[in-house]
């Protein structure tokens, strides 16, 4: 099977010592949208940065268009720039990117190395600083603008190359809910432009509203499992497994009860307009937070019974027999919950 990026046995340690990567092995296809998800430290943007050509792995192998991508390739000055104009890197911290005088300068830069015309490099930074809403920055340094205006910028820079792949490191990182919502609008147009899409994120809801193929990296530094965003987000024991979700306890009374706990739901459509999936899929989560509802129910009739047991035991039978006709109308609400539970396909 042909990948346009293929990565295969990657061993990488810092100093030589401290693991990041431990015989990675992964391959992603042209124009498609591809996550790697894993907990802090698990060495998510080592692995793009490898896959970049930013660092290199002390051992295995990186191709891109079923080239050798490595320290020796990369200086062959056809093929450095055949891979810097196709592949295109957004750091976490746009601080990293930004360092020309002025936002017009950042769009400038990356097309001018690799010499493209100033005309042309001209007008792919204003049809860029169009589509980003930035035209307003153009003259301001990069120490003037928010984090989000410098996420926007960083973007820009890589757009003005035109790359065919476009890799972003924990791209909605510190961003408020507005700029997220844009940044998710721009990768999903970006992709919809037939641009490969990788991300590396913890951001679970992320991955879910890209519909991402998904590699998960264990804290170990190895592949745990490869899928589509869909079973991957419904695998809550794998998700638990590599720290990125966790059991929430919580206490009635002296009993501690445990859930997995994630911000984020799981959503199962193949097409946003299509309304028959937006059914099935409302649906389904109704059936999901009855199950839910009914679990907590139970638990609460359970502590209700218990502190009424508790206080017939402290001589106060009057507060035992409310509490004992709460425990008994709470379990009739479960088997309400339970039978409209029931009634969903």
């Amino acid at each position: 099977m042909d990948y346009l990026i293929r990565v295969e046995n990657v061993v990488f340690k810092y100093h030589a010592q401290v693991p990041a990567l431990s015989g990675v092995t992964l391959g992603i296809r042209e124009g498609e949208r591809f996550a790697v998800i894993g907990a802090n430290g698990s060495g998510k943007s080592t692995l793009l940065q490898i896959m970049a050509g930013l660092v290199y792995p002390q051992s295995g192998t990186v191709f891109f268009k079923n080239r050798k991508v490595s320290e020796e390739t990369l200086r062959e000055r056809d093929f450095l720039k055949f891979f810097r104009g196709r592949v295109g890197y957004v750091f976490q911290d746009s601080d990293i990117q930004l360092f020309c005088p002025t936002v017009l300068d950042e769009l400038l830069y990356g097309p001018l190395q690799l010499e493209v015309s100033a005309e042309e490099a001209l007008e792919r930074a204003h049809g860029v600083m169009r589509m980003l809403k930035i035209e307003g920055l153009k003259n301001r340094p990069s120490y003037m603008l928010s984090g989000g205006e410098k996420k926007r910028v960083a973007i820009g820079s890589v757009l003005t190359m035109n790359p065919d792949v476009l890799l972003f490191d924990e791209p909605t990182n510190g961003l408020d809910p507005r700029t997220q919502c844009f940044l998710m609008e721009l990768l999903i147009e970006l992709s919809e432009a037939g641009k490969t899409i990788i991300i590396a994120t913890h951001d679970l809801s992320l991955v879910e509203e890209l519909h991402a193929q998904v590699a998960v990296l264990s804290e170990e530094h190895m592949i745990e499992k490869t899928g589509s965003a869909e079973d991957i987000l419904r695998d809550e024991a794998l998700l638990l497994k590599v720290n990125l979700i966790h059991e929430h306890i919580h206490f009635h009374g002296q009993t501690a009860h445990k859930h997995l706990h994630s911000h984020f739901a799981v959503h199962k459509h193949e097409n946003h307009t299509d309304k028959e999936a937006k059914v099935m899929d409302d649906l389904a989560k109704l059936k999901h937070l009855l199950h839910h509802w009914r679990e907590h129910n139970d638990e609460h009739a359970g502590t209700y019974k218990e502190w009424a047991q508790k206080a017939a035991g402290l001589g106060n039978s009057e507060v035992a027999d409310i509490l004992a006709t709460i425990a008994r109308e709470t379990e009739k609400l479960s088997k309400l919950f339970q039978e409209a539970e029931g009634k969903i396909p």
